[in-house]
């Protein structure tokens, strides 16, 4: 009886393991995109496919980003149909994220059951456009302060140090003062 009970073990963990193993198995998949844009979205059509077969790749769940100065922000995301594809849309109203007014895509399948991690990016002209480069006018709250304001500051600074300095004109004098009083006594 305990001979068939360690059989039996070690056949359910051999069972196991093999199907742990065979969950693990993941397809290596490609992602195209195709854009587009209509009055107010940008319209993604991305397509996933085997990499091996070439066959489209249903139910994999993608995550459309745009890459902004310290990370990624989400957009849009959605999962493939029968076909491999997904129709997804995200707002016209994004900003390039350099001068020439050019924003990142990127399309990520991560943590899926189908698929292995996989990005895609394609670079994206913006339809907004990016600031012009004008020079800061004067203001108080700014780094260029208007001159009245700067030459009341400089004459304030200037009242404090002169004090300052009287004050220590003042406790010289007191000293010297002081030694020479002692110097008569003697």
């Amino acid at each position: 009886m305990l001979v068939n009970k360690r059989y039996s073990i070690t056949i359910l963990s051999f069972l196991l393991t093999m199907t742990v193993a065979a969950q693990d198995e993941k397809i290596n998949g490609n992602i195209a995109l195709q854009m587009g844009s209509n009055d107010s979205m940008h319209v993604i059509a991305a397509t996933v496919t085997n990499i091996n077969t070439q066959q489209p790749v249903k139910g994999v769940a993608l995550i459309f980003y745009v890459q902004r100065t310290f990370g990624l922000m989400k957009v849009a995301e959605g999962t493939t149909d029968t076909t491999g594809i997904i129709n997804t849309e995200f707002p016209l109203a994004i900003q390039g994220s350099d001068s020439t007014g050019n924003f990142t895509l990127i399309a990520k399948a991560e943590d899926n059951d189908v698929m292995k991690d996989t990005a895609f990016r394609v670079v994206i002209k913006s339809t907004l456009a990016f600031p012009p480069d004008k020079p800061v006018p004067r203001s108080i709250a700014g780094a260029h302060a208007p001159w009245w304001l700067v030459i009341t500051f400089i004459a304030a600074v200037g009242a404090v140090w002169l004090l300052f300095v009287y004050v220590l004109y003042l406790v010289y004098r007191i000293k010297k003062a002081s030694i020479m009083k002692t110097i008569s006594k003697q």
